[in-house]
């Protein structure tokens, strides 16, 4: 079934697109969410993203719910008769039951079917932070490391993966609990801009604030020359929920302060942008590991 000596998956939290995908080889599974209880599956287009902010942006309110064992049982199931083992990445745990939900039916699917073998690796990361992890794997595969070999050596770097998300607009982060209502309020009103990131499991935190968006784009860049490792051998990925201009910004800019290789712009999708709205940017690469 796949050309491949296994087959990578990962669901849509990595939020890369449907072409990106097919182009690496990786084989994503669509995340389902609701908006205004109206069920819907992350389309993992440019048409499909510029609908979802659309929508928040005219009141709409936006759930996510996890893949269950069983859509993941019958996600894998082709693949398994056909004898194609599987390399799956999952959403950070701390963040999504999914990545425990792919781990039961993994265990329930190899017991069906003897001899055929599929492994779960946690991303401890969300959005193109998980899907950074998802490249590399990609990478590590046409290289030729076996299975074992690729998940192995994703295990021992996830945690170097880091992620920066600045907004300004904190009515989002209150909705998802991650700032009080009187601190968005605050917040709004003062031009606090928070600049947030990932745990060591894979939580978001706001880590800093900030006034304004001129001292946030300078402490960013700041904060990302501290972290990163071998800018010059890595390709920065910048994610935006709708605000490709400030993207465009600060992917220009890190390259430029931090010798970053290259620079990969990509989408926040619905998985994450339900809970972060839109004007989030998000950066991410590899660097020192996260606390």
């Amino acid at each position: 079934m796949s050309v491949y000596a296994y087959q990578i998956t990962a669901d849509s939290g990595c939020d890369l697109s449907l072409e990106k995908c097919a182009e690496r080889g990786v084989m994503p599974y669509k995340m389902p969410f609701t908006m205004d209880g109206k069920p819907m599956t992350d389309g993992m287009t440019e048409e499909s993203f510029r609908e979802f902010y659309d929508l928040m942006r005219a009141g709409g309110i936006a759930r996510t719910s996890q893949i269950n064992p069983g859509e993941f049982t019958e996600f894998w199931r082709p693949l398994a008769e056909a004898g194609t083992p599987v390399l799956h990445i999952s959403l950070a745990a701390a963040i999504s039951g999914s990545c425990d939900n792919a781990r039961s039916a993994a265990a329930m699917l190899m017991e069906e079917y003897p001899g055929w073998t599929c492994r779960v690796v946690d991303s401890t990361n969300a959005s193109a932070g998980f899907g950074l992890v998802v490249l590399r794997a990609a990478d590590n595969r046409d290289k030729g490391l076996s299975l074992a070999d690729n998940a192995d050596e994703l295990e021992s770097m996830v945690h170097n993966t880091n992620s920066i998300f600045t907004t300004n607009d904190l009515t989002y982060l209150y909705r998802g609990g991650r700032v009080s209502k009187t601190a968005a309020a605050f917040g709004t009103a003062l031009n606090i801009v928070p600049i947030m990131h990932l745990d060591y499991e894979g939580h978001l935190e706001v880590w800093q604030k900030v006034r304004g968006d001129k001292q946030c784009f300078k402490k960013v860049i700041k904060d990302v020359q501290e972290l990163v490792v071998d800018a010059a051998g890595q390709t920065l990925i910048v994610s935006e929920a709708d605000a490709p201009e400030k993207a465009r910004e600060y992917g220009e800019a890190l390259v430029r302060e931090c010798g970053f290789r290259d620079v990969f712009y990509t989408h926040i999708g619905p998985i994450i942008g339900a809970h972060t709205g839109p004007g989030l940017i998000s950066i991410f690469f590899v660097g020192k590991e996260r606390a």
